[in-house]
């Protein structure tokens, strides 16, 4: 999206001055731009009558022009579409309540929750393994019919009284937050804002100040669209144009960077019913590194992340229906016949005249910058940070990112600082975001290499935070309120979007 220059900024006046800048148009970018929206509406109905002219000037005026860029078309969610229902994401409680406190969460059709998380390992549960080499305890094994029963998970997560998470799809909540957007300019801050929302346009000539200066000129770029170039300036540019940013390597940032040597084939499936409505994440890992996930999206229908190597990945791509289902029951019907769901059939339908199959595959890799800003700009999201998708945290990162950004802009704007300096705002940012990102990744990357590396002590401490009450209590709920963003809302309790 970003064609790079370092070139000086242009002394012309420019036709269009922005407050911020919002590069990338996918779930974070615009959550960033439906967050800045919320803040502004937030600083206009804490004034008085009286004192409104002033608050115009002093606070609102002070994101009275947004704007969001992507190159690709507009997001336009169709249901019907198995490409659309293709990429699923696990949300936590914090990121439904974020996306509900934009105006978001009521809008969405799928948002299946679930109840329970159910881990198995190939050492411990695979039914390749001989009987005698089994472990000889079941999940339930009296209720759900003694020896013939499903092998009991290494470990799970069990919350009767609230969901664990929910399951959605990223095209949704991608059309969605646009639509919350525009509806919001309309109804809202058509008389105080003059926001702008570009898809299919691109920005080039990227201009930033220098690494070394603390503030410095506004940022500059080339807005390319069909009907010509348009010089801009910002005072704040947010890249979130995902883990291919050209921003960042604008930046030239260090990073922490390991390739998995995987890559994740994805599919939406139907399921056969089970009894529980279908409200249980599953995951089985393999002494090989592969991993796959099942997540519900609704009583007979689940998406799967089958994280393995670039050529199996290829050859479930290219395998026929029956021998793809078989492949994927292996994996995890056959672990747990009466647990999870037989798979019947990989989703198909009809895309521009084609019959296709919705199926996908991505690479995996991790990425960590260690500093996401310069002046006048910062990464959020996947731009900032990429993590193996087994720990389901991806995208609940990148909306910590918007939270922690907003509550810093926050403040920066109510004392007057300049919401592009690094002092007001970079390294406030990026301390906060370091705080909710390192943590994450170096426990799921810890969880994923000793897998990888020590299946028989990482499962044998499994069956102990699994099998020992007390230890398995505690244990448990420590996990559960890490991993659900529950230390981050401690931390921003005080953020509008999380109230």
């Amino acid at each position: 999206m970003f064609h790079p220059s370092l070139r000086a900024l242009s002394p012309v006046i420019p036709r269009n001055l922005f407050n911020v800048v919002v590069c990338g148009g996918g779930i974070v970018g615009a959550a960033s731009l439906a967050s800045l929206q919320q803040l502004r509406s937030r600083f206009l109905s804490e004034i008085s009558r009286e004192d409104s002219t002033a608050a115009h000037s002093v606070y609102a005026s002070r994101l009275s022009q947004l704007l969001l860029v992507d190159s690709v078309p507009r997001p336009q969610y169709d249901a019907q579409n198995v490409m659309h229902t293709l990429r699923t994401v696990s949300l936590t409680p914090v990121s439904s309540k974020l996306l509900d406190n934009l105006g978001c969460w009521r809008r969405l059709q799928t948002k299946h929750p679930y109840y329970r998380i159910a881990l198995r390992h190939e050492q411990t549960n695979s039914p390749l393994f001989p009987k005698q080499n089994r472990p000889v305890s079941y999940f339930m094994s009296y209720l759900l019919g003694g020896n013939e029963a499903t092998a009991e998970p290494l470990l799970e997560f069990t919350d009767l009284n609230r969901p664990l998470g929910f399951v959605s799809y990223n095209a949704e909540i991608n059309t969605e937050l646009i639509n919350v957007i525009e509806d919001h300019q309309k109804l809202n801050d058509a008389n105080v804002a003059k926001d702008r929302i570009v898809f299919g346009s691109t920005m080039a000539s990227v201009s930033l100040p220098p690494q070394d200066v603390v503030d410095g000129a506004l940022g500059g770029a080339v807005l390319r669209s069909t009907s010509g170039e348009d010089l801009l300036n910002f005072s704040l540019l947010l890249g979130c144009d995902g883990r291919g940013s050209s921003l960042r390597e604008l930046l030239a940032t260090g990073a922490v960077q390991h390739d998995y040597a995987q890559t994740a084939y994805v599919c939406t499936v139907r399921l056969e019913r089970m009894d529980d409505g279908n409200s249980c994440c599953f995951q089985n890992f393999f002494l090989n590194g592969d991993v796959i996930a099942m997540l519900p999206l609704s009583e007979d229908s689940a998406n799967i992340i089958f994280s393995t190597t670039a050529a199996r990945a290829r050859e479930l791509m290219a395998a026929s229906q029956s021998d793809l289902v078989s492949e994927l029951n292996g994996r995890l019907h056959a672990f747990a016949p009466k647990d999870i769901p037989r798979i019947l059939g990989v989703h198909e339908g009809t895309v521009n005249g084609k019959q296709v199959r919705g199926q996908g595959t991505f690479p995996l890799r991790l990425n960590f910058v260690l500093r996401p800003y310069s002046p006048r700009c910062l990464l959020l999201g996947d731009a900032a940070h990429g993590i193996h998708p087994f720990a389901g945290q991806g995208l609940n990162l990148g909306l910590y990112d918007v939270c922690a950004l907003i509550e810093v802009l926050e403040k920066a704007i109510r004392y007057g600082q300049d919401i592009g300096g690094v002092c007001a705002v970079g390294q406030p940012f990026a301390s906060e975001m370091m705080l909710h990102t390192s943590s994450m990744i170096t426990v799921m990357e810890g969880i994923y290499t000793a897998l990888n590396a020590a299946p028989s002590l990482s499962c044998a401490g499994m069956k102990v935070l699994q099998g020992l009450p007390l230890v398995s209590s505690f244990g448990k709920q420590c996990i559960t309120n890490f991993s659900s963003g529950g230390l981050f809302a401690r931390r921003h309790s005080d953020c509008f979007l999380l109230l």
